[in-house]
C-alpha cells in the first residue's frame, strides 16, 4: 500500500533555519512537511515561497499546545473563565486560517485545562466519568470550531495525549467519545504511537476501533526517535492501517536534538516504507 508521508517541523524548531531543515528534508525524501502551529509568527510568504521552489506541500499545521510554547496559558480549551476560552478559540482559528493559507487541510486539538479545574501534567488518570464531565462544557464551542473550519477545507482531529502531559482526553476511547458528540463531518481522531505506547492496551486495536474516524496518525518511537530506532512494533500498525484501509498521512513527528539528524531520519522513512511493503 502506497502511504502519504509528511513530517513535522516542530521536530526542528529553534534548530537552525527553516530553510534549512526544509532542504534538508527534500533531500532525504520528504515531499510534505507538517508547519507548527505559530500563526503570529509565522511569516506566510516567506515560507510559501521556500516550500514551492523544493517543489514541497504542506499537509497541515501542528497545534503547539501545553508546554510546548512559551504561550500555553492562553491555549487551554478546558476553563471557566470566558475570556480564557475566547483566547483558546481564537488560536484555532488562526491556526486553521494558516492551515488554509498553506494549503493544508489539517489542525490537530489536544485539550489542556486551567489549573483551578485540574492541574495538567499530574501523572494520574481521571475516572472516565469526570472525563466526561469536562468535555461536556467543550462540545458546543468544538462544533462552532469545526464548522468555521469547514469554511477553510480544514479537518479538526482530536488528539489524545498521554497522562504525563493531560489527563483529559489520554486514548482512543476518550477521543471517539468527543467525536461522536461533535457529530461534524471534519471532525476526526489523530492518533500518535508515541502517546498510544503509553495510554492503549493495544496500539493495534485502538486502530481498528477508531476506523473511519482516524483521519491522522503521528508517528515516533516509544522515546521520540523515528520508527524502528526503539521497540514500538510499527509491523502490526502498519498492518492495522491496511485492515482499516487508511489512505492519508503519516506525519513522522520525532525529538530532534542536534543537527546531525539526516541519517537517522532518512533510515525511519525507509524503514516505514519497508514494512508498508511486506
Amino acid at each position: 500500500m502506497s502511504w502519504k508521508y509528511s513530517i513535522t517541523l516542530s521536530s526542528f524548531k529553534n534548530l537552525e533555519p527553516v530553510e534549512k531543515t526544509l532542504e534538508n528534508l527534500k533531500y532525504q525524501g520528504f515531499d510534505t512537511v507538517e508547519v507548527y502551529g505559530e500563526p503570529d509568527l509565522i511569516d506566510v510568504k516567506s515560507i510559501s515561497h521556500i516550500l514551492d521552489s523544493l517543489s514541497m506541500d504542506v499537509s497541515g499545521i501542528t497545534g503547539m499546545w501545553g508546554m510546548s510554547s512559551s504561550n500555553y496559558k492562553s491555549r487551554k480549551l478546558v476553563t471557566n473563565d470566558s475570556d480564557s476560552l475566547l483566547a483558546a478559540q481564537d488560536y484555532v482559528k488562526k491556526c486553521i486560517s494558516l492551515c488554509h493559507s498553506l494549503g493544508g487541510r489539517t489542525f490537530n486539538i489536544c485539550l489542556f485545562s486551567d489549573s483551578p479545574i485540574i492541574f495538567d501534567g499530574n501523572h494520574k488518570s481521571l475516572l472516565r466519568e469526570d472525563k466526561r464531565k469536562l468535555i461536556s462544557a467543550l462540545i458546543d464551542p468544538l462544533r462552532q470550531l469545526a464548522k468555521y473550519a469547514r469554511n477553510y477545507n480544514v479537518d479538526l482531529l482530536i488528539e489524545p495525549l498521554n497522562r504525563y502531559s493531560t489527563p483529559i482526553c489520554t486514548n482512543s476511547e476518550d477521543a471517539k467519545y468527543i467525536v461522536e458528540l461533535v457529530d461534524q463531518e471534519n471532525v476526526g481522531i489523530l492518533l500518535d504511537t508515541f502517546h498510544m505506547n503509553i495510554e492503549e492496551d493495544s496500539i493495534y486495536g485502538a486502530i481498528i476501533k477508531s476506523n473511519t474516524m482516524l483521519k491522522h496518525v503521528h508517528i515516533s518511537d516509544n522515546n521520540r526517535k523515528m520508527p524502528g530506532l526503539a521497540h514500538i512494533d510499527f509491523e502490526g500498525i502498519i498492518a492495522a492501517l491496511k485492515k482499516i484501509k487508511y489512505m492519508k498521512f503519516l506525519t513522522f513527528e520525532p525529538t530532534v536534538q542536534h543537527i546531525d539528524y539526516k541519517n537517522d531520519i532518512k533510515y525511519g522513512l525507509d524503514y516505514l516504507k519497508k514494512l508498508s511493503k511486506n
